[in-house]
């Protein structure tokens, strides 16, 4: 059987680490996808679910926060800064916190004094939501 070890590891830990048939994910270049005895490969991630299939043929999706993805002999390595599998997310809170995200952002552009660091995290905080949101609907899709 053509399995691939994935790790998927964020500041907090290891989120994933587990044999996987196969991996799509999004780079700068555009979607890839990953397959057993895959070329080398190393390359940036763009924000974006991350999908991969399990040795039960099952899709899990992750929303990924940017980061580096990088391939060797049939491992797979994901360094991301965040990263929430689709099914522990929240999409009431996601939206509430997207919502109160473009609150923030629209005050903080109107006002000046405020600080360029304040609006850059609640971009950043607005990035994350939006993508929790996009990976928690794909998992809804997936399942109808």
């Amino acid at each position: 059987m053509s399995e691939i070890l994935l790790e998927l590891v964020t500041p907090e830990g290891t989120l994933v680490s587990q044999k996987i048939k196969e991996l799509t994910a999004m780079t700068e270049s555009g979607e890839i996808g990953i397959l057993n005895n895959h070329a080398e490969l190393k390359s940036k991630l763009v924000s974006a679910p991350l999908k991969f299939k399990t040795m039960n043929d099952n899709i899990d999706i992750i929303a990924v926060l940017g980061g580096v993805i990088e391939v060797t002999k049939n491992k797979i390595t994901v360094l991301t800064d965040f990263a929430q599998r689709a099914e522990d997310i929240d999409e009431a809170e996601a939206q509430r916190e997207a919502d109160k995200a473009r609150a923030q952002i629209q005050t903080l552009s109107a006002d000046t004094k405020n600080s360029n660091p304040q609006l850059l995290m609640a971009e950043i905080n607005l990035h994350k939501q939006v993508l929790k949101l996009e990976a928690s609907r794909l998992v809804k899709n997936m399942i109808r």
